[in-house]
């Protein structure tokens, strides 16, 4: 027995004598930064150990042999090393460095706040669709951002047209006129031009997109009472990058877009050419189109001039031109008859510039000057109605950034000119207007302590026609570990009365009288707050939670009345305000080569002026959207989504039904080009089949509310080459 004994003891001292440590610092790859609650595992052993506040971490109790060690950290690409041991250095310290995937947010740097900040280190609530996500859309739509916006939570995109095809954004419940679309910074779709404006902007050469929700008129002026979407373009690289995108639908649609970059010393180039077309397709059969034929073309250059390391001079100029039309589909498709007569045909064409200079100052200082024109015109014709007008505006502002050790402050100025004439031959009524609004902005990000940031701003808008605005806004960010972290914050907005809105629209703008001058601005205040949380469960599945509330006001808002003697149109403020609030739940996990989106929004959206019907039409007060991603980096991605609206309230006091959409897509990427399938909408869920959509007499129809897709299913397959 004493013999046995000894020989465990023997053997044991051995064991013991064979355990090795492993100690690492895990840091981000770009920033340098220390990862903090980072993993490494040695699945054979099922040892595994997490980062400390300094980053580093020590796995202990490795036996001598060679091993596979995986380390992870939320929103990073999975690194691998293998490490024999015994170590030839047991007191060696390794460097892992970690590079940013799609699903990080820690190196992205917002542009819309002006002050080139890092996501989670902005009060304000912004969210981001990374490049990843865009071209994920780009494949499955690649003519326009309609897609790429519906899925994001708290965002509805509503077609306004059956005929036109037509698609209006509304963001927390209130209608598409109040958010404010900008192109890297610039104000180029309000007004007359905000029509068809998300269906004219192709994202292929989008580097991200930028939303901030709720009342932000404080940053660039009107319009904001919703919300911003900022898209933010490609810069030029050293490494040339060519992309071309072909795509073909099985019911008539193609598309074909081509995006180019380079810079070569002191000179830079992007280059964008889209083309999108659409038979005119009946999907139910009634005579009428769901998918309105469609010829788009655009092209958009944009030069840079790098002066020297610290001076950066660019210039862009955009041309899109469109021609679509709707209606009857024999009428369309040969000649308008007796019995089919009914088109409604849109031709525009939208022109914009975008001038910018750069220059780096001392302490990291920064003078911006951006100058943009925009040139808009639309020519509608339905049956015996025309409707023809132009839009000509100017946006031009300077501001200065000064960074310090605890505040990051910018200040300017800016003036805007918007100015409309219509085509007085086509309509007797006169609804032409010219305004001039100048403003000056001031912002501050105070960092009180490394954990909590104070964000203030204040600008002052004064409008040529409705006056003064004072428009304040305050927003705090509280870090209650590297993990946890929550915003608040509130605004005021405003938005100049127009006639230019999806309910005019219908009408071709036939018998809209212009606004009389004792109408009002509308006027917007709002309130939000968030929670978030990034971390890492059962050491190996990332993990990102978000949970929003907020709640915006809106007072004067404009109500439509029509004289039963004339059937004029006209509009007026309404006596009480219009109140949306809700919340929305955002959930994200990522295990291996896994991904999982999930996105709940509440709405709740009430007219006060309306006491028989409160509820806004149109506004789903559920919304859900889910997405699985499968994507073996460089090699095959695959996702299914599924999104569910829930019942609406329609102008007639009636409730829709609720209806699921699904998708189904497939990529495989080779070296130089990628195969995409797409099946969206397979389950076919489309209005037609809930009831009728157009209205008899066919000659001179009528139209219901759209509440649902009226395309039904589409697939489509594309071929995408990239050379860099």
């Amino acid at each position: 027995m004493k013999k046995i004994l000894i020989i465990l003891l023997l053997c044991s001292s051995n064991l013991l004598y064979a355990q090795n440590s492993f100690t690492a610092v895990i840091k981000d790859d770009k920033s340098g930064e220390a990862l903090i609650g980072a993993s490494a595992i040695i699945k054979q052993l099922m040892l595994g150990a997490t980062s400390n506040a300094n980053g580093r971490l020590t796995i202990p109790n490795i036996p001598d042999g060679t091993y596979i060690i995986s380390f992870s950290y939320i929103g990073f690409i999975e690194a691998r090393k293998e490490i024999t041991f015994p170590l030839a250095d047991p007191n060696e310290i390794f460097a892992i460095s970690l590079e940013p995937s799609g699903l990080s947010l820690g190196e992205v740097t917002v542009t819309a706040t002006r002050t080139n900040s890092r996501i989670e280190d902005i009060p304000i609530r912004v969210e981001v669709i990374g490049q990843e996500e865009i071209e994920e859309k780009a494949n499955m739509k690649p003519g326009n951002i309609s897609m790429l916006l519906s899925e994001s939570s708290g965002i509805q995109t509503q077609q306004t047209s059956a005929t036109s095809g037509n698609i209006s954004i509304r963001i927390q419940g209130l209608d598409g006129r109040y958010t404010q679309i900008l192109k890297d910074g610039f104000p180029l779709y309000s007004g007359f031009s905000s029509g068809l404006s998300l269906m004219q902007i192709p994202p292929l050469d989008l580097k991200q997109v930028e939303l901030i929700k709720g009342a932000s008129s404080a940053l660039y002026g009107g319009d904001a009472v919703a919300g911003i979407i900022n898209l933010v373009s490609k810069t030029p690289t050293e490494t040339p990058e060519w992309s071309v995108l072909l795509n073909q639908t099985h019911k008539g649609g193609r598309d074909v877009s081509s995006f180019f970059s380079n810079r070569k010393e002191k000179l830079g180039i992007t280059f964008l050419a889209s083309q999108s077309t659409q038979n005119a397709y009946d999907v139910n059969k009634e005579g009428f189109t769901d998918l309105p034929e469609l010829q788009q073309n655009t092209l958009s250059p944009k030069a840079y001039y790098y002066i020297n390391d610290s001076t950066t001079l660019s210039l862009g100029i955009t041309s899109s031109f469109e021609t679509r039309s709707g209606g009857d589909i024999f009428a369309i498709k040969d000649q308008p008859t007796a019995q089919n007569a009914f088109v409604e045909r849109n031709r525009s064409s939208r022109h914009f510039s975008q001038l910018r200079f750069d220059k780096k100052l001392q302490h990291n200082r920064n003078l911006t000057f951006k100058n943009s024109f925009s040139y808009f015109q639309r020519n509608i014709s339905v049956l015996d109605v025309a409707f023809g007008g132009k839009q000509l505006s100017s946006y031009t502002e300077a501001s200065y950034l000064l960074p310090s050790a605890h505040n990051t402050a910018v200040i300017g100025v800016n003036l805007n000119s918007d100015a409309f004439r219509e085509n007085q031959r086509l309509n007797p009524l006169t609804r032409n207007y010219s305004y001039v609004t100048a403003g000056a902005f001031i912002q501050n990000d105070w960092r009180v302590q490394d954990n909590f940031t104070v964000q203030a701003g204040l600008r002052t808008d004064l409008q040529s026609k409705y006056g003064a605005f004072v428009l304040p806004r305050l927003s705090l960010l509280y870090k209650f570990t590297p993990r946890w972290s929550a915003r608040a914050g509130g605004g005021l907005a405003y938005k100049t009365p127009t006639i230019f809105n999806a309910d005019t629209e219908q009408l071709a703008f036939q018998n809209v009288a212009s606004i009389a001058p004792d109408v009002k601005a509308e006027r917007a205040a709002g309130a939000n707050m968030d929670v978030n949380y990034n971390g890492v469960l059962f050491d190996e599945v990332s993990f990102s939670f978000n949970q929003a509330f907020y709640y915006t006001r809106l007072k004067y808002p404009l109500l439509a009345h029509a004289d039963v003697n004339t059937n004029i149109i006209s509009y007026g403020n309404a006596p009480q305000p219009i109140d949306t609030r809700g919340f929305e739940t955002n959930v994200r996990f990522a295990v291996e080569d896994f991904k999982f989106f999930a996105a709940y929004t509440f709405i709740n959206t009430l007219k006060r002026y309306d006491p028989e019907q409160r509820h806004l039409e149109l506004t789903p007060k559920h919304k859900l959207v889910l997405t699985l991603v499968y994507e073996k980096e460089k090699s095959f991605r695959g996702g299914l989504e599924g999104f569910y609206t829930g019942q609406q309230y329609l102008s007639n006091g009636q409730r829709s039904p609720d209806y699921w959409v699904m998708g189904l897509m497939g990529e495989k990427m080779f070296k130089h080009f990628s195969l995409i399938a797409n099946l969206e909408n397979f389950t076919d869920t489309r209005q037609t089949r809930f009831g009728q959509v157009v209205l008899p007499p066919y000659k001179r129809p009528s139209f219901r509310q759209i509440y649902a897709p009226l395309d039904g299913f589409i697939a489509n397959l594309a071929v995408k080459v990239t050379l860099k």
